[in-house]
């Protein structure tokens, strides 16, 4: 009798520890790859694609697995891959094309997705158009003289290639340049066509935009709203406009140092156009 009680307690104790080794044995073979969304679910849905579509970059999380992990693109001159500090993927794109992901864990597990460099969309809408001048001191200068500046900044502001209503297009078949394509927002007047070059600092984005031969310096900045308590959020601000600011000084110094005397090499013209912007997908 009591040994028949040991087996049963034996076979008890058994039965009982069978899902905690499943459990186990579940998790350890979670091994996947996500996408970060603004709003995450949890838990993270896999990646279901068999192939992934990108435009300027991405960023990928890695679930279970072992660390450390690698990260491989096949075809390195479509992307380029690496782990960063916090286990996250880093994939950024260098031109059109489909290629391959590998992702290896400690253990020798390996997941293996398509990627596929598609082009990229931006696009800025303009709202208004506005100029300003640097290197004149208004206080300096009589009614007339402001009268006369007041004319030369319409006459930038009515010459602009873009006026509200527009806006500029562009469609990236590399990393950092493409086509562009401008709306004027001018009556019976076509679209513009040409192509374009970026690059980035702090001070904001610089488009280099080529028509017809001719090169335009664009650059995009976000104006500080003055006055702007720190416990303020963007949020609470609503939308922020964009500034595409274009240098004009070669266009219209003459118009100002005609008229003020003023040496040229002080002076700054610039044209802004005041709009949106979409970020790039």
């Amino acid at each position: 009798m009591k040994a028949k009680t040991t087996r049963l307690c034996l076979l008890f104790i058994l039965l009982c520890s069978l899902p905690v080794f499943y459990s186990c044995s579940d998790e350890a073979d979670d091994f996947y790859l996500f996408e970060y969304w603004e709003v995450m679910l949890n838990p993270e849905p896999p990646i279901s694609e068999a192939s992934l579509s990108i435009t300027g970059g991405t960023k990928l999380g890695i679930k279970g697995g072992v660390a450390p992990y690698t990260a491989e693109i096949a075809d390195g001159q479509i992307a380029t891959a690496y782990v960063d500090e916090n286990n996250d993927i880093r994939i950024s794109s260098l031109k059109l094309g489909s290629t391959s992901l590998m992702v290896k864990d400690a253990d020798g597990r390996i997941i293996k997705i398509g990627l596929k460099v598609v082009n990229g969309k931006q696009s800025f809408s303009v709202n208004s158009v506005e100029a300003r001048i640097i290197g004149i001191d208004e206080s300096l200068l009589n009614e007339q003289q402001k009268e006369k500046l007041e004319a030369v900044i319409e006459k930038i502001k009515d010459e602009a290639d873009i006026q509200a209503t527009g806006g500029i297009a562009f469609s990236y078949d590399q990393k950092s340049s493409g086509k562009v394509t401008i709306v004027t927002g001018k009556e019976n007047t076509p679209e513009i066509e040409g192509s374009f070059s970026r690059s980035t600092s702090e001070s904001g984005t610089t488009f280099q935009i080529t028509i017809n031969g001719k090169e335009y310096d664009c650059k995009f900045k976000l104006p500080e709203r003055p006055d702007t308590s720190k416990s303020i959020t963007t949020r609470d601000l609503g939308p922020i406009p964009y500034w595409l600011v274009e240098d004009v000084t070669e266009d219209y110094k003459s118009d100002v140092t005609g008229l003020f005397g003023i040496n040229a090499t002080s002076l700054k013209i610039e044209r802004i156009y005041i709009g949106s912007f979409t970020p790039l997908r």
